[in-house]
């Protein structure tokens, strides 16, 4: 066995940056969140070659001094952490140890200037070997050059994939601390080409900063999907955008989180979010949002991994219970509200065919001639809209009904889609666990009981389910070995097929055996009985009975989507429709 040696600081250094520095992106990420501790206005990234080749982030920042130059690049040297007060850590680097770990790995050059009227230093690193410093003509703040990144670790090149995935990865880290501080401003360019620009915003309103930055990097569909919210709960603020439930993603990168001005990614956080919108989506869907949560420093843990992606809170359940709690009643307020998306999409789909081309190009003189003997009917109809207008509701007046299954009804500014038995399912679960929680569910006595035959293994079985089922306002009784009576349901399924009812809610009792919350079950058992009390597709529908369906829709949470997760409703737009037509 050999001897226990001391390893050299350059080995050292090449070792640490592993655990740092794992791929251009992370290098990216460290030598950003130092232009952030220096007070930037203005970072600039430049990347070439996914980041193997070439990396140049400049700031505006307060710069390094001549003598902290040397300091800026030894391990766990910084000015950025009071050793009195080690918990306590508001800067985003405080170890000391990105600087080091990059140029141990790389060919690296530091500029930095603190003082516009005189010239600045430089100091270059190569693999860990540090060279004189000296001047150079350099406007204040600090430009850091990596070149050749771990060409001193070939190794570890075979473990980056492709140039595209990397500038992927790139573009990502800096997109979300381009989100974090919106009041700085942001340039990336890939191989000279800018992808990213932001500009700095100085409004008065801290919101529309963030605002402004939202819809710069996410666009409009983000902010026209999400509900604003801040709100501070005990010692947590929480501030950012949640979007409604039918605005929704395959996956989680559309989740943006940040803790005291951190990018997190925390696979424990995305399980809390994924709770909070359970009732309303799919369970292999997520919810897209941008959530800022500010605490005390001493409430969390920072240093929990080399990437400071992680952080590990002191009381992990109050944190949860406040986001659930927070969460759910900012989603209540979106009321009936479904995604524009989907509408938009379709309408773009439509739109952008390549026949569209092909529409009749009508001259001036024969639309004026075919429509001017109408003309009459035209301005009385519109009268009559005009003394309407203000009694117009969100979903609109019902117009019509088609294939017995949706409903068609005319907003102010166009028309709604609504899948009639989607809308009433979602009414009929809201007031099942309404009406359970508060123990209100009304009961119907049947006037001859149902008789539903089993087999004798099952109805032994349903003996110890008898009371839980009561608890739904379904009262059975067992008639036999092979039988059970249902007695009672409650009033509002009264109408449905009542075996099918009773068949589907003893499976549903029967086989939750697995750990989920008791509000978990009651949600799920409401949702298969909503589902059978729900008027079905298919059925014809009288115009009142539409705008009764529609008024309900209006003045009942998460309406928007049914339990599944799918929208109730879509909206079409006027101007949408004058685009299909050609009108515009």
């Amino acid at each position: 066995m050999n001897k226990i040696r001391l390893l050299s600081d350059n080995t050292i250094n090449q070792i640490a940056a592993g655990e740092v520095i794992d791929r251009p992106s992370s290098a990216v990420k460290e030598l950003i969140e130092n232009s952030l501790d220096a007070n930037s206005s203005k970072i600039n990234i430049y990347v070439k070659n996914g980041g193997k080749k070439e990396i140049i982030v400049s700031d505006d920042g307060d710069g390094i001094q001549k003598n902290d130059l040397k300091l800026a690049i030894t391990r766990h040297a910084t000015s950025k952490l009071d050793e009195e007060n080690i918990n306590e850590i508001s800067s985003m680097g405080f170890r000391g140890e990105a600087l080091p770990s990059i140029g141990s790995v790389s060919k690296m050059i530091i500029k930095s200037n603190i003082n516009e009227n005189q010239d600045g230093n430089k100091i270059e690193v190569t693999s860990g070997n540090i060279k004189t410093i000296s001047p150079i003509n350099q406007k204040k703040g600090t430009t850091v050059e990596i070149r050749d990144l771990f060409f001193s670790t070939p190794a570890r090149l075979n473990f980056l994939k492709s140039e595209n995935y990397e500038t992927l990865l790139i573009k990502k880290i800096v997109q979300r601390l381009a989100i974090c501080n919106y009041k700085t401003e942001f340039n990336l360019f890939v191989n000279g080409k800018n992808v990213i620009s932001t500009k700095k915003s100085d409004h008065p309103n801290d919101n529309e900063n963030f605002m402004k930055r939202i819809r710069d990097l996410l666009g409009n569909d983000f902010l026209d999907n999400s509900i604003f919210f801040d709100q501070k709960v005990e010692d947590f603020n929480f501030k950012g955008l949640l979007g409604i439930p039918t605005f929704h993603h395959s996956n989680t990168n559309n989740q943006f989180l940040f803790i005291n001005k951190r990018v997190i990614q925390d696979k424990s956080m995305n399980v809390i979010f994924k709770l909070a919108y359970r009732d309303f989506m799919s369970y292999d869907r997520f919810p897209q949002l941008v959530v800022f949560i500010d605490c005390p420093t001493d409430k969390l843990d920072v240093n929990v991994h080399p990437s400071k992606n992680e952080v590990r809170f002191r009381n992990l359940n109050l944190l949860r219970s406040n986001i659930l709690k927070t969460f759910k009643e900012k989603l209540a307020q979106a009321g009936h509200k479904a995604s524009t998306v989907n509408t938009t999409r379709a309408v773009n789909k439509f739109y952008n065919k390549s026949n569209f081309q092909t529409f009749i190009e009508l001259k001036e003189e024969n639309i004026q001639e075919s429509t001017s003997e109408n003309l009459n009917v035209i301005q009385e109809n519109e009268s009559s809209n005009d003394e309407n207008e203000e009694n117009f509701f969100p979903l609109g007046y019902a117009k019509s009904q088609f294939h017995k299954t949706y409903i068609v009804s005319e907003i102010r500014n166009g028309i709604v889609i609504v899948d009639q038995h989607a809308a009433h399912e979602r009414l009929v679960y809201e007031k099942l666990k309404k009406d359970f929680y508060e123990k209100k569910i009304q009961t119907q006595i049947l006037l001859i009981p149902v008789v539903i035959d089993l087999d004798p293994n099952v109805v032994e079985g349903l003996k110890n389910f008898i009371n839980s089922a009561d608890n739904y306002g379904v009262k059975l009784e067992v008639f036999g070995k092979k039988s059970i009576l249902v007695r009672e349901v409650p009033s509002i399924l009264a109408n449905c097929n009542i075996k099918k009812l009773v068949m589907d809610l003893v499976e549903e009792i029967t086989e939750i055996n697995e750990p989920k919350s008791l509000e978990s079950k009651i949600n799920a058992i409401c949702s298969k009985m909503a589902c059978h009390g729900s008027i079905r597709a298919g059925r014809e529908m009288q115009i009142t009975e539409m705008n009764d369906l529609l008024r309900k829709m209006e003045t009942t949470p998460f309406s928007g989507q049914c339990n599944h997760g799918r929208p109730t409703y879509v909206e079409l737009k006027l101007n949408d429709i004058e685009k299909l037509f050609g009108r515009k």
